[in-house]
């Protein structure tokens, strides 16, 4: 979110990880239905942590975006900003790690590299936090997690 890190600061793994553990625990099924389920968890967990604080949530973007400004501001090359590009490599890998985390509790296996996947899931998940900032819609938010879980778990198999 941030180059200064406020969003790197809360973890929101923990809270993520007990989400899912939670639900595995109740499950008495696994494969791509159990996947679900987990990534529904997480998904239902991770929300309200960035409707907790819109404000801080909106600086971050502002931040990084004041980075990207200056940075581009006069330069034409296309090179990664070290900076931003760390702290979205960091989202990457804590999405990753949830992603794993699901598919080892739902006896699934992913399709395409982990990694690759979570790129696609925080880029998706980064543009509906900004866009549920400018509008305010819930139910657009929910419809949208719902469709980042149906897309997540078609790259999934049983094992």
């Amino acid at each position: 979110m941030s180059v200064r890190g406020e969003m790197a600061a809360v973890r929101l793994r923990p809270t993520i990880c007990e989400a899912v553990e939670k639900a595995a625990a109740s499950l008495d099924f696994t494969g791509v239905r159990a996947l679900r389920v987990l990534l529904h968890a997480g998904a239902s967990a991770y929300w309200p942590l960035v409707k907790a604080e819109p404000a801080k949530q909106a600086r971050a973007y502002e931040a990084t975006a004041h980075q990207l400004v200056e940075r581009w501001d006069g330069q034409t090359e296309c090179v990664a900003d070290p900076k931003a590009s760390a702290l979205f490599r960091e989202m990457d890998s804590e999405a990753a790690s949830f992603l794993a985390l699901c598919a080892d509790r739902s006896g699934t296996q992913w399709l395409e590299p982990v990694d690759a996947i979570a790129t696609y899931a925080v880029s998706v998940l980064q543009g509906t936090v900004l866009r549920w900032l400018a509008d305010c819609n819930d139910e657009t938010t929910l419809v949208v997690l719902d469709d980042l879980v149906s897309s997540l778990a078609t790259r999934a198999v049983e094992v």
